[in-house]
């Protein structure tokens, strides 16, 4: 049986607690993990040449394992989008009185996007639209934005949906020029002027470009229904990169891809599974957990911890195969995507932050056991460790027993490389898998021409490089940055291009 939470105080904080030692662990992991396997070798030779042989095969493993749980998640999605759950017992009786609020942060977006974003959400095949509220989010120091959103309301007022702008004021003290404090403003001011039953409220938050499916809502409001415990949850969407995919340059529209092939992915582990870009959760979650942080630059998957930690760890991520489509990055010309692209993965990342508030939340409660701070830390430390090194450590390790002069005359200089480039190989050719699933997934979302087909396999040729590059060096700066402490002090945005120039 658990024990009430309690918060050790010891007058001060110990400096293993501190953020000047935490900040230092994504970089000490990540020189560890380049470190280890030659020390190993080197301290001991047949320890160190297990160890390399036990990652490779480790590795090759959990691929294989990824392509089944891809595949059992793509499954569930095509299953969930072919039922319509509008005729469900439970919807009949309690859909009506479940209100959405739908909150879209809007920064510098073209009039467009934001159009097309609420036409998508207006557009929606559920019974109970009248129940729906859009809120615009928009910054008082970009005018544009606010302009743009009384636009929009005007266009939609006969629409069944309310459309709210709340404009958040700019240096309000304690807060950062981040996604957070903005959207928590919005719900913040709305609630203000409602009258709001906070378990039946659903709030979810998806950025500008977002257009979700005709059935969204349907999906959304009976995975919450048929959930227990409703409040003490997040509900994760999902995201499908294919907007613009027509005119996407080959790297962006691959990362897109692979995010949301990796989304699929983590669906199926539900422990470790985090939120990610457009998600959703009750009102009485919201609260509980003080809303989104008014400071993080990447607040989704820090909302996890919140919420977390606010309920006594009794909470999850909950699966909601409810289609977003979202836009692939996008620049003029290909060297400000690269640019672009670079920023959006380095935010991305600037994740790894997350060990500041989670160790320190973990050290004051002892009603969670030290088996699950365990695994939820280290899975923590190892998925950032894994994006930033992992790739370089696995392209390298095999070239480790070559670096010693004793080993030289062993046959395992020879061996190990060899067997690393086998296993490298074979898994170069299961790039088909992810190519069929992407050609699959594409197809149904947007605009696939002929031509598309060997193009999308064509590009999976390059994950090597571009995991090598593109993947791990925005990771790897952003741990670097953490260590040295030159951190990132803004939310950048990444920029929309109108949807007038779509091919």
């Amino acid at each position: 049986m658990r024990k009430k939470p309690s918060e050790k105080t010891s007058g001060t904080t110990p400096f293993y607690l501190r953020s000047e030692f935490l900040s230092k662990i994504p970089g000490f992991a990540l020189i560890l993990i380049f470190l280890f396997p030659i020390l190993l070798v080197k301290i001991h030779p047949k320890a160190g040449l297990f160890f390399i042989a036990f990652a490779i095969a480790y590795w090759t493993v959990k691929v294989f394992e990824s392509y089944y749980f891809v595949l059992s998640s793509y499954l569930t999605l095509l299953r969930f989008n072919k039922t319509d759950f509008r005729e469900s017992e439970i919807m009949a009786a309690e859909a009506g009185s479940v209100r959405h609020i739908v909150i879209v942060p809007v920064f510098t977006e073209p009039y467009d996007v934001i159009e097309e974003n609420v036409a998508a959400i207006a557009g929606n095949e559920y019974p109970h639209m009248d129940r729906v509220t859009v809120l615009l989010a928009t910054e008082s120091r970009v005018p544009e934005a606010e302009a743009n959103a009384r636009k929009i309301i005007a266009k939609f007022q006969d629409s069944k949906i309310e459309i709210v702008n709340v404009v958040h004021p700019d240096g309000v003290p304690g807060e950062g020029r981040v996604k957070g404090s903005n959207i928590t403003h919005a719900i913040k001011e709305y609630e203000k002027a409602r009258k709001l039953d906070p378990h039946l409220t659903f709030v979810s938050t998806i950025d500008t470009d977002t257009l979700v499916e005709k059935n969204f809502f349907s999906i959304v409001t009976y995975k919450f229904l048929m959930t227990e415990y409703r409040d003490q949850a997040i509900y994760q969407f999902t995201p499908v990169y294919s907007n613009n995919w027509t005119r996407g340059t080959f790297f962006a529209r691959l990362i897109a891809m692979g995010t949301t092939i990796w989304q699929l992915f983590e669906s199926q582990n539900p422990e470790f599974y985090r939120n990610f870009a457009v998600y959703g959760q009750t009102l009485h979650c919201l609260r509980k957990s003080e809303y989104w942080s008014l400071t993080s630059i990447v607040e989704d998957g820090l909302q996890y911890w919140r919420s977390y930690f606010a309920w006594g760890s009794h909470f999850r991520i909950i699966n909601v195969p409810a289609v977003c489509k979202m836009d692939v990055v996008e620049e003029e010309t290909f060297a400000r995507t690269v640019k672009s692209q670079y920023k959006q993965l380095r935010r991305w990342s600037w994740g790894c932050t997350d060990v500041e508030y989670v160790i320190p939340e973990f050290a004051k409660r002892d009603d969670i056991p030290f088996s699950e701070k365990f695994r939820k830390v280290g899975y923590l430390i190892q998925n950032h460790l894994f994006w930033a090194g992992g790739p370089l450590m696995l392209f390298f390790i095999g070239y480790v027993p070559g670096i010693f002069e004793n080993l030289r005359n062993s046959i395992a200089v020879l061996t190990v490389p060899l067997a690393t480039s086998i296993v490298f190989t074979v898994l170069f050719a299961t790039v088909v898998f992810p190519s069929v699933i992407s050609i699959h997934i594409m197809k149904r979302y947007t605009k696939f021409r002929k031509r598309d087909y060997l193009f999308s396999v064509l590009q999976w040729t390059l994950v090597p490089i571009l995991t090598l590059t593109m993947f791990s060096i925005p990771a790897i700066e952003s741990q670097l940055r953490l260590f040295f402490g030159k951190r990132l002090d803004s939310f950048e945005t990444t920029r929309k291009i109108g949807r007038k120039k779509e091919a």
